[in-house]
C-alpha cells in the first residue's frame, strides 16, 4: 500500500514513502526559516522514488502538538494531496512519533516539546497529552521515566536536575525511522478520518481547557 508521511510538527521534520512496512524514499531536516517549499520536497521525493501521486493509497500526517505553522502546512497538505486524489488520510499524534525515537532496548518512552512562553507538551503512555509549566516539570517526570525532548538538550534548560531523564540525542532512532513505525502502526489498526473531520491538535494549558468546558 503505497503510503505518503508527513511529519513538519517539530524542531525536526521529515517526509517519506512507505510500501507497506519498507520506507521507500525518506527526507528529514531540521526546520529553518529559508526552507524550501513543502510540496517542492514532496515532489522531489516521489521523484527520487519514481512514484507519482497518482500512485498513492493513503496519505498520513502528523496532527501535533507542536508548531501552530508546521502543523498547519504538513496538514493542509496531507489534506489537499488525499481529498485530490480521493485516497485515505490517517492522522498521527505527533509526541507518539517523537517518542518513538527513543531506543526499542528499554521501556516505552515519554516525549516533551516546547510549547513555547515557558512551557512544554508533555506525553507519556499512560496519559493524554497535556501542556504545563516548564516549572511543573519537577512533579511531572516520575523515576522510572526516559524522554524523549525536542529541541535535544532542552530539558537541562527548562527544569535544573531533571536532564538525566532525557534519552541522549546521539542514542535516539532517526525521526524517519520513528515516523515510519508510527505510521505503520495506525494505518494498519484505525480507521481513516474523513476529509472534513481533520483537525490539528493543539493542546492548551489546563486553565484554558477548563474556560472552555464550562
Amino acid at each position: 500500500m503505497p503510503i505518503l508521511v508527513i511529519d513538519t510538527s517539530g524542531s525536526r521534520q521529515a517526509v517519506l514513502l512507505l510500501d507497506g512496512n519498507a520506507v521507500i524514499a525518506g527526507d528529514e531536516w531540521t526546520r529553518k526559516r529559508d526552507d524550501m517549499p513543502l510540496l517542492t520536497r514532496v515532489e522531489a521525493l516521489m521523484a527520487r522514488a519514481g512514484w507519482s501521486a497518482g500512485e498513492l493509497s493513503a496519505v498520513a500526517a502528523a496532527r501535533g502538538p507542536g508548531s501552530f505553522t508546521g502543523i498547519r502546512l504538513g496538514l493542509g497538505l496531507a489534506l489537499g494531496i488525499a481529498s485530490g486524489r480521493g485516497v485515505a488520510l490517517f492522522l498521527l499524534d505527533s509526541l507518539r512519533v517523537l517518542a518513538a525515537q527513543a531506543p526499542r532496548d528499554g521501556a516505552p518512552a515519554g516525549a516533551l516539546r516546547d510549547a513555547g512562553r515557558g512551557e512544554v507538551y508533555a506525553w507519556r503512555p499512560t496519559l493524554a497529552p497535556a501542556r504545563i509549566a516548564t516549572t511543573s516539570l519537577p512533579g511531572w517526570i516520575q523515576a522510572d521515566d526516559r524522554l524523549v525532548v525536542d529541541p535535544p538538550g532542552a530539558l537541562a534548560e527548562w527544569s535544573a536536575g531533571q536532564a538525566a531523564w532525557e534519552v541522549p540525542g546521539g542514542r535516539r532512532r532517526s525521526l524517519l525511522e520513528a515516523l515510519a513505525g508510527e505510521a505503520n502502526r495506525v494505518t494498519s489498526r484505525e480507521k481513516p478520518v474523513r476529509y472534513h473531520e481533520v483537525e490539528a491538535m493543539y493542546v492548551q494549558p489546563a486553565a484554558a481547557e477548563e474556560r472552555r468546558s464550562r
